[in-house]
């Protein structure tokens, strides 16, 4: 007994009053009582019974059951009234060991009055308790030996034996009429009883069993074999099939049979037994499938809707999960104290509920029995109490009990209908239930929902003439007689003509159309879909001699596909057609085809070579074309086609198909502008047509059906329509795809013009102009500039219904004013056509030579802007360009201060406005000087002077003049998104040798390398802002030029260097140093005024100009100062001044040095 009080809800079998046995189950909801320790009425006299089971399996999770039925007994006043019900339980231990019945003996001793189970092996323990004459009611046992009653007169069961579910069996297959069957069973003992009992009744109920079969008990996917050969050898003979076996043998029976076709008329059905105690929701999928079988595997689950499953069936009390969690309470409680985890849900097997029922069976068995007066002690006569009586079971549904003391069981019959959960979906799901009518009769079949039959009905148990026809009336004898005589007439007539037949099939047989692959010299297609480079191929394949290591047509190890199109056979250019087949059976009929093909001779046919019938190279040879398809010219805008080019393409085409019109192949069926090509005497020829057997039933990859799927646009409306319409097409067919090729030829924008639609547009306005308001969709004729009788024909071509639809000669007749134009000698008219290409084809190539000379020259212009002009000539001209060793550059390097943290506060888009409008406003600067920008990488920029022309030591006087102008240029420079703000420049200059030369093919750079390279760049990167810092190298050489300003920085530590002394470049004097005077002047005024730093305020003008030198000179050398930038201020509107007392002097630009905003120095 719980020793713990746990409030749930629990309920009582009261119904006013009265007792009603075998009555355990009432609605849970409807009262709310405490449980835990019963207050056992010590006036009244105990009734013990024991519980055994497994407490290291099954037992610890169902042994609150027992405390909970005890408890439920005891609260009912209507079962046992005058007495206590109490427990013991104990451990069996392991099954078939002498332990259970060791423990039944102490319970006897105990005092114990009845058993609940045991839970495995049940004979030896029945057989001991009938000894004792005492019940024992077990959940678990199913063994068919202990339903003798004559060897276990107290035994009874909740849990139906195995072979309970025939009855099921047997009462589907009555409800249904099905009468015969064929039974496969499983090896195994358990579907052995199921079989015997099926067997049994069947013939108890005029069900014939046909046969049965035995699979291995440890089915296996690999003994599919015997499954295969049970379906081959009786579908014949029955329309049912009964499986008592697993489900993966259920699985391969029902889709072998769905391979061999037996299943899609719904003519078929197949019963299959489930043997779980309990159908479990949560594997639908394993009666469609293996348990480990990835569901997208499943290919197509429509084949078991022929399938009926007979499975128990699962709890459908509403209060059934109440009563779980009661026995878990129970559980862990007094005595039983099981450790569950506390966390984890505890998963309660349908057992505990057949305990239960157990309990509440013998109570009120018990009750009825003391009320006539009858002992407890008396085992036999309590369980006559116990036998052919339904009862109301915990599972939610009624349960009867023969007169064996088994429980009849509850059974559910599933099949494949429409998840609700997911509609698209299906799964197996229960449509019916078995009802109990009697202790001994079959149970009712009770339909719960629809059935999903294939045909719509359920499967008859034979068909309905039989299987041999014997059930119908046979045909009247004169029938029969008349299909003799038609037969004998047919072999008089076709005996007349038996010689014919075996020359025309020695004909047939020499094969003279058939291609040996070792004669075909293929020509490598590099697929990138030009013409052009077959044509060149083909030229170069003319004037080779290939005759051996010949490639195969499926020579591609990685696609297995043609690498070729176009080759020779027998010195003439052949267009291979590939056969996307595995091999060819060269029947008559393809024979036959073969014949009528190679036979046909037409001057606008292209002719039938051969054909090669070896796999993997299987394909239709017919002659080359060096100009393409038809509509290959089309697409060629520099060809021009004036009005007898036209005239003449459309009069071949006319002549081509009333040749195929006329001849046994009847139609083309495949008719469009790709499939007529053009020799090199601009002659149109038809092909691809014919030959439908051979080319029939392909196996196309994905690629090349896309590309037939275009022929849409040139089928008739008919055939679109059609859905497997024929390869042979109609003659009707083939006028309205003339109608679209001339549309073609005429507009030369596509078969449907431009823009051109979508091939599924283009089907459904065709097929559906109901959809339009009933307007025809047709290529837009009115678009076209052509005479009014060309655009009736294409309309006439174009009708919808075929039969109005003009033949090809009225078409000759109609466009009779298109061809007045041509001579009527064929090769007058040849050589007038070749002369007018031949004259556009001069005008073609005229303005390709421009075309080509303008490219380029844009060419050359690109790679002068990469590249310094001397190593891009020389480039140009094919030469390879040397690394050059020079012994002395001035190199710049120059970075923004600053430029991360105004980068951070800045888009992307404004960094790049940036860096564009500074290096844009840096390149116009660079022009005016002998320099060569390298890179800019961010915001570094790179200049180098000196070379790749090399210009004496003036390499010096080129970068410090740039840097300074530079310096300035930055200080008028406006960011444009953030205009209140000025950047800095950090410059720095080095001189010295340095190697420089061309890097890369794709993308080539003129680099520089060298020390002088890094040492230039440390000059930079050690500088500061706004100033030019100048190595000690670089200051030597502008030294000896003269006229630049410096000033002595010491020695600063460089990296990789050392230390090394360098300099500030602070200006420049205003006479150009790099054109020194015929005489050296002494000290100029400018010069000394430079060594002065005193602002001229005094100036009356708008700016301010301040000098940069250190103030050392006197007084007047200031008024001389004042006196130079005077006229300097003064001239500064014409922009230009020359040096006071320097004639040689050149002209400086002031305005551009010096900006008046700002003058520094």
């Amino acid at each position: 007994m719980a020793t713990a009080f746990v409030v749930a809800s629990l309920f009582v079998v009261l119904v006013g009053g009265e007792f009603h046995p075998h009555r355990t189950v009432v609605d849970l909801r409807r009262m709310n009582v405490t449980f835990g320790k019963h207050t056992i009425d010590p006036y009244k006299p105990n009734i013990t019974i024991g519980f055994l089971s497994s407490f290291k399996e099954l037992g610890k999770l169902i042994c609150g059951a027992i405390s909970l039925a005890v408890d439920m007994v005891n609260a009912d006043s209507g079962l046992l009234p005058t007495h206590n019900l109490k427990f013991i339980a104990y451990d069996s231990g392991e099954p078939n060991t002498a332990i259970t019945i060791k423990k039944m003996t102490q319970m006897k001793e105990e005092g114990v009055v009845a058993f609940i189970g045991p839970d495995h092996s049940c004979v030896s323990e029945a057989l001991v308790a009938a000894a004792w004459n005492m019940p024992m009611i077990t959940y678990k046992c199913s063994d068919s030996k202990v339903s003798e009653k004559t060897i276990f007169p107290t035994f009874a069961r909740t849990l139906p034996p195995s072979s309970k579910v025939s009855k099921s069996l047997i009462s589907l297959l009555k409800h249904f009429t099905w009468d015969q069957l064929v039974l496969l069973v499983s090896d195994n003992p358990s579907e052995k009883q199921i079989a015997e009992a099926l067997i049994h009744l069947a013939q108890k109920n005029d069900i014939a069993i046909l046969e049965t079969f035995y699979l291995p008990g440890d089915y296996l996917t690999k003994d599919n074999t015997t499954l295969k050969e049970i379906v081959m050898k009786t579908y014949k003979r029955t329309r049912v099939y009964v499986l008592i076996a697993d489900a993966y043998s259920l699985v391969d029976f029902v889709r072998f049979m769905h391979v061999q076709g037996l299943l899609e008329g719904g003519e078929y059905v197949v019963i299959a037994l489930e043997k779980e105690e309990t159908y479990n929701p949560d594997k639908e999928y394993q009666f469609i499938r293996r348990e480990f079988e990835a569901a997208w595997l499943v290919a197509d689950p429509v084949p078991f809707r022929s399938v009926l499953l007979v499975c128990p069936g699962a709890p459908i009390h509403p209060d059934y999960s109440l009563f779980q969690d009661l026995v878990v309470n129970y559980s862990i409680s007094e005595p039983f104290n099981i450790p569950f985890h506390p966390v984890i849900k505890v998963e309660v097997p349908i057992y505990a509920g057949l305990v239960y029922d157990a309990v509440m069976i013998y109570a009120s068995a018990l009750t009825q029995a003391l009320a006539d007066n009858i002992s407890e002690y008396n085992g036999s006569a309590v369980f006559q109490y116990i036998k052919s009586r339904p009862y109301e079971s915990i599972l939610g549904f009624s349960v009867m009990i023969d007169d064996q003391g088994d429980a009849e069981g509850n059974y559910t019959v599933m099949a494949l209908v429409q998840d609700d959960d997911e509609p698209p979906f299906q799964r197996m799901k229960p449509v019916a239930r078995f009802n109990y009518q009697g202790s001994n009769g079959l149970p009712l079949l009770r339909l719960e929902r629809p059935i999903n039959w294939i045909s719509g009905a359920p499967p008859r148990s034979e068909p309905q003439c039989g299987f041999t026809g014997e059930k119908c009336d046979t045909k009247p004898e004169w029938k029969m007689v008349s299909i003799y005589i038609v037969c004998c007439v047919i072999s008089i007539v076709a005996g007349m003509f038996i010689f014919r037949h075996y020359r025309y099939e020695q004909k047939l047989a020499c094969l003279l159309w058939k291609v040996e692959m070792k004669d075909l010299i293929l020509l490598r297609s590099d697929h990138d879909g030009s013409f052009q480079k077959f044509r060149n191929n083909l030229y170069e394949m003319e004037n080779s001699k290939i005759e051996s290591d010949v490639p195969s047509l499926m020579d591609d190890p990685v696609t297995g596909r043609t690498q070729s199109k176009v080759g020779f056979y027998k010195g003439n250019a052949v267009y291979i057609y590939h056969v996307y087949k595995k091999s060819i059976d060269l029947t008559r009929s393809l024979r036959k085809e073969m014949i009528q093909i190679r036979e046909m001779r037409h001057e606008n046919i292209n002719p039938f070579i051969g054909a090669c019938v070896d796999p993997p190279n299987i394909c239709i040879l017919t002659l080359f074309s060096t100009r393409g398809s038809l509509q290959d010219v089309l697409k060629n805008s520099d060809l021009h086609l004036d009005t007898m080019f036209i005239a003449s393409l459309v009069a071949d085409l006319v002549k081509g198909m009333i040749y195929i019109h006329d001849s046994e192949i009847v139609s083309h069926g495949n008719l469009k502008s790709s499939n007529c090509i053009v020799d090199n005497r601009w002659m149109l020829k038809i092909t691809d047509f014919g030959l439908h057997e051979f080319k029939a039933n392909q196996d196309l990859p994905q690629e090349v059906q896309e590309t037939r799927a275009k022929a849409i646009m040139w089928r008739a409306p008919e055939l679109m329509k059609t859905l497997n319409p024929s390869s042979r097409g109609t003659q009707k067919g083939d006028v309205y795809s003339f109608g679209v090729i001339l549309f073609e030829i005429l507009g030369r924008q596509g078969p449907w013009g431009l823009p051109e639609p979508s091939l599924k547009y283009i089907e459904d306005r065709v097929c559906n102009p109901q959809h339009y308001g009933g307007e025809l969709f047709r290529p837009p004729v009115h678009k076209l500039d052509c005479p009014d009788y060309i655009r009736q024909c294409m309309e006439e071509c174009w009708h919808e219904n075929p039969d109005d639809r003009p033949d090809f000669k009225f078409i000759k007749v109609k466009l009779r004013p298109l061809h007045m134009g041509l001579n009527a000698n064929i090769f007058d008219n040849m050589i007038s056509i070749m002369e007018k290409y031949a004259c556009n084809l001069e005008s073609v190539v005229k303005d390709r030579t421009n075309q080509l000379l303008e490219e380029k020259k844009k060419t050359e212009n690109l790679l002068l802007r990469m590249l310094p002009k001397p190593v891009a000539e020389q480039l140009l001209r094919g030469e390879k360009v040397e690394a050059e060793s020079f012994d002395t550059v001035t190199i710049y390097f120059s970075d923004i201060v600053g430029f991360t943290s105004l980068s951070a506060v800045s888009t992307p888009l404004q960094v790049v406005d940036l860096l564009n409008d500074l290096y844009t406003c840096f390149d116009s600067i660079i022009g005016n000087y002998d320099v060569y920008k390298v890179e800019t990488i961010g915001d570094a920029y790179m200049v180098v002077s000196g070379l790749p022309i090399r210009n004496g030591n003036r390499h010096a006087g080129e970068i410090a003049s740039l840097a300074l102008r530079l310096r300035q240029a930055i200080e008028t420079f406006e960011i444009r998104h953030r205009p209140n703000e000025r950047l800095s420049l950090r410059i720095g200059i080095n001189s010295g040798p340095c190697v420089a030369g061309v890097v890369g093919l794709k993308m080539p750079r003129y680099c520089l390398f060298g020390d002088t390279v890094n040492t230039a760049s440390r000059m930079e990167s050690t500088g500061e802002a706004m100033k030019i810092h100048v190595s000690e190298a670089c200051k030597k050489v502008l030294d000896k030029l003269g006229g630049y300003i410096l000033e002595e920085r010491g020695l600063v530590q460089i990296k990789g260097k050392g230390e090394m002394r360098t300099y500030w470049l602070l200006g420049k004097e205003v006479y150009d140093p790099l054109f020194p005077p015929k005489q050296s002047p002494p000290s100029s005024h400018l010069s000394r005024c430079l060594t002065n730093k005193r602002p001229f305020s005094d100036f009356p003008s708008e700016n301010s100009v301040e000098l940069a030198s250190s103030l050392t000179n006197s007084s007047n050398t200031n008024d001389s100062c004042l006196s130079l930038f005077h006229e300097c201020k003064k001239n500064a509107k014409n922009e230009t001044i020359r040096a006071n007392g320097y004639r040689s002097a050149p002209v400086i630009n002031f305005s551009e040095l010096y900006p008046p905003s700002n003058f520094i120095i």
